[in-house]
């Protein structure tokens, strides 16, 4: 049982200390190609959270925190990303149901239209990933397959699982429930390790589970490069890559994140992937130090 639901999302109003949306027409984005796939991370909002997300335990952690954030935030951006190759129209997660309008934009921007996305690939069910699923009560993607990890979909799939979860946590049910009835057999699980589309046999779900049951990241590969979409690996990216220990509220299991993004920034580093999540302070992939 993942114990830590509850408190995962009993958090989550009172630690969002800045919104900002992207204005109309200036949705931040950084396009690069890998190999035959072309790789696009798109920002729909600025969010600013509050360092009290992170688990810092010590006085030492503590410390580093309030050195990471002297000014009392952790200044974050929400990414999204679209692979586009062979036919194939891929985008990872789809933001909060209120940026929508941002996401749409973002796709426009890229000269693409839900009815372009051949693919929607859910890195786990939060709301800040699963909210552009849906607009005004219908499938905001026509064509779309909607996929999920298959530990994921399980996971939030479960009657016996959702009977035993606190009643915020029961949201996720419901909206996992809501995606299967508005897109029914168009939703399908992959497994991590795996191709997500067969069109891209050299992009594939990483297991990152952790902070949710079933969350994945997505990686890229061509010749001797990686490139790494990692999620909700981490929240505060200052503090987590100096101390990966240090998980945050929003892990339904603390520990089991800490060691998956323990052992992903060390082989990021080792290899020299270029790497980008959901809420980091930066659009531009990056390589650690």
């Amino acid at each position: 049982m993942w114990k830590y639901a509850a408190q995962t999302l009993g958090v989550v109003m009172m630690i969002v200390s800045a919104v900002n949306s992207a204005p109309a027409g200036e949705i931040p984005h950084y396009e690069c190609a890998m190999g035959e796939v072309d790789v696009r991370v798109m920002s729909l909002v600025q969010k600013d959270l509050n360092p009290a997300i992170l688990r810092a335990e010590t006085d030492a952690e503590k410390a580093a925190v309030d050195r990471a954030y002297p000014d009392g935030a952790i200044h974050n951006v929400l990414n999204v990303l679209l692979l586009r190759g062979h036919g194939a129209t891929v985008l990872v997660d789809t933001g909060y149901d209120w940026t929508a309008d941002a996401l749409l934009e973002a796709l426009r921007s890229a000269g693409v239209g839900p009815e372009d996305v051949t693919h929607v690939v859910i890195t786990h069910a939060h709301g800040d990933h699963t909210g552009g699923l849906a607009r005004d009560g219908k499938a905001f993607f026509p064509r779309a397959s909607i996929i999920f990890s298959d530990k994921e979909l399980a996971y939030w799939t479960n009657p016996d699982e959702r009977k035993a979860a606190s009643e915020g946590t029961r949201k996720i049910f419901s909206t996992v429930s809501d995606i299967l009835a508005l897109y029914g057999d168009r939703v399908r699980a992959v497994a991590p390790g795996t191709a997500i589309v067969p069109e891209l046999p050299n992009v594939r779900a990483v297991d990152e589970a952790g902070h949710t049951p079933g969350h994945i990241g997505v990686m890229v590969e061509s010749g001797d490069k990686t490139f790494l979409f990692w999620s909700d690996l981490l929240h505060a990216f200052d503090a987590q890559t100096a101390d990966p220990s240090m998980s945050a509220t929003f892990d339904m299991d603390p520990a089991a994140a800490a060691l998956v993004r323990e052992a992903t920034l060390k082989r990021a580093r080792e290899e020299g992937w270029l790497v980008v999540g959901s809420h980091v302070p930066f659009t531009e992939p990056r390589v650690l130090p």
